[in-house]
């Protein structure tokens, strides 16, 4: 065995720059290329992983531990020293407790979402860590997956999520009435200079718009928010990534970068303001109030299990204050916030409730978005706070790719096994004709279990069985409005 096969069993996994550092200090005056010859000389029973790394570098590792802990760790420190891009979407992933949505993990990396000469696409950086399998995507999620020490909390991660709609909506409130952007003009999670952005909006104040001969060219705002977490530098990298990349494009527009957080240390603060970004504090921007609200219902989404069940009214209480605070504009949360409608009424008549339950049976995993049981029944809810109607489609997944798996889990489960089982369809948007068929006809025709749909004017009834009028007001309020 030679010295480096030896030294790739004991430290690896690890990169070629290190091995060729190691070969330079025992062997005093062999070059850096005679260094790279001894390395490809490395015998067959030794992988290469390539492809990820700066400067063309490898990364070394034993075959018998592919897959295992030791090949996990390896890689991800790999990552950290050398492969930036990947390492940027594992490092925010983490940061928003290992969970983010897909639509919205662009904004947290520094690899563009459009064609860029010189970069490779996020696309393209999501399809190798999918195939490395540090990332996982669940419905409309990307997971981290089999990273070492993460900080992996799905109902901690959702929260974050809702949170962030929720400053999106009143951030940009707060600069359309500040005359900071043009009215109705601003989209979230949106590209610009060829980078994803949570909000990207067109000004027209100061020096921002630029002249042609015929038009007069819009400047940007563009906004990305860190919460949940005191920020360090490490975390404020990406975004300062996407703003030198784009300073560098030639014809970029003029834009202010804003980075709105919650807490900050000093080094990062300072690093920040000397590259021109505007950081917004939550509690400076919309007030002490605003900020305790939203811890709340950070809290709550966390939570929400047993919240519902054991103090029902902070529910009630919180959808009431979000309402007051941003004058109606909560109809974006409605998606977010539903399966805890769901969980409030279900919370009322179950002995036990959870929200975002997940399982595994036969290593498929599934979620729950509200699940609650009796002394002799379970209720399992799928919960979609939609604007439109739900598909033939959509509930032939349900039933056949979810349902399927979660009653083998039931079953398998002594505590629960004997109770009666009930799968319940709600959705604020109702049903399309060809879907209400559909599950009328598998109601009908099933015995193991029970299959109840409900649209709104189902939930308000339900509602008004419980004899609960704020609710009732609140589902009107919240639901109805717009549908």
């Amino acid at each position: 065995m030679t010295y480096l096969e030896k030294l790739i069993k004991e430290k690896g996994p690890i990169l070629s720059s290190e091995l060729i550092e190691s070969l330079i200090n025992k062997e005093k005056g062999l070059t850096k290329d005679a260094a790279r010859k001894r390395l490809s000389r490395i015998k067959s029973d030794i992988v290469r992983v390539k492809g990820l790394f700066a400067d063309g570098q490898f990364l070394f590792h034993e075959k018998e531990i592919f897959n295992s802990e030791d090949y996990y760790t390896g890689l991800y420190n790999a990552l950290k020293k050398a492969g930036k891009q990947y390492f940027t979407i594992l490092q925010s992933l983490d940061f928003h407790y290992g969970q983010l949505k897909l639509e919205h993990l662009p904004s947290y990396s520094i690899s563009p979402v459009l064609d860029l000469k010189g970069h490779v696409t996020f696309n393209s950086v999501l399809e190798k860590l999918i195939s490395l399998r540090l990332i996982t995507i669940k419905d409309d999620f990307i997971l981290l997956s089999n990273i070492p020490d993460s900080n992996f909390n799905s109902k901690k991660a959702k929260g974050l999520d809702v949170a962030k709609n929720f400053i999106l909506i009143q951030f940009n409130d707060w600069s359309r009435k500040i005359g900071l952007v043009s009215y109705n003009s601003s989209k979230f999670y949106s590209d610009f200079g060829k980078y994803q952005f949570n909000f990207v909006s067109p000004s027209y104040v100061g020096t921002l718009p630029k002249n042609n001969k015929t038009n007069l060219i819009p400047g940007f705002v563009v906004a990305d928010i860190l919460i949940g977490n005191t920020v360090n530098e490490n975390q404020i990298d990406f975004f300062l990534n996407k703003i030198k990349a784009i300073k560098y494009q030639k014809n970029s527009s003029n834009f202010i970068p804003f980075l709105i957080v919650e807490s900050i240390d000093t080094k990062s603060l300072n690093k920040l303001k000397s590259q021109g970004v505007v950081i917004g504090f939550v509690n400076e921007l919309f007030g002490e109030n605003y900020k305790e609200l939203l811890n709340s219902l950070i809290n709550l989404v966390t939570n929400a299990g047993a919240i519902l069940k054991k103090n029902p009214e902070a529910y009630l209480d919180l959808i009431s204050k979000l309402n007051k605070l941003v004058d109606g504009k909560t109809n974006n949360l409605r998606g977010d916030l539903f399966e805890l409608a769901v969980g409030y009424y279900q919370g009322r008549i179950c002995k036990s409730i959870d929200i975002g339950k997940i399982i595994n049976y036969g290593g498929l995993q599934r979620e729950i978005d509200v699940f609650g049981f009796t002394e002799s029944e379970i209720f399992i809810s799928e919960c979609k706070g939609y604007n439109h109607k739900v598909s033939k489609e959509e509930v032939e997944i349900w039933l056949s790719e979810k349902t399927t798996i979660i009653r083998k889990w039931v079953l398998d489960n002594y505590i629960l096994s004997d109770k009666k089982l009930t799968f319940e369809f709600w959705s604020t948007g109702g049903f399309t004709d060809e879907a209400i068929e559909f599950l009328t006809t598998k109601k009908e025709k099933t015995k193991k279990y029970k299959i109840e749909f409900f649209d709104l004017n189902d939930m308000l009834r339900k509602s008004r069985e419980l004899k609960s009028k704020k609710f009732t007001e609140i589902l009107r309020e919240y639901y109805v409005k717009e549908i």
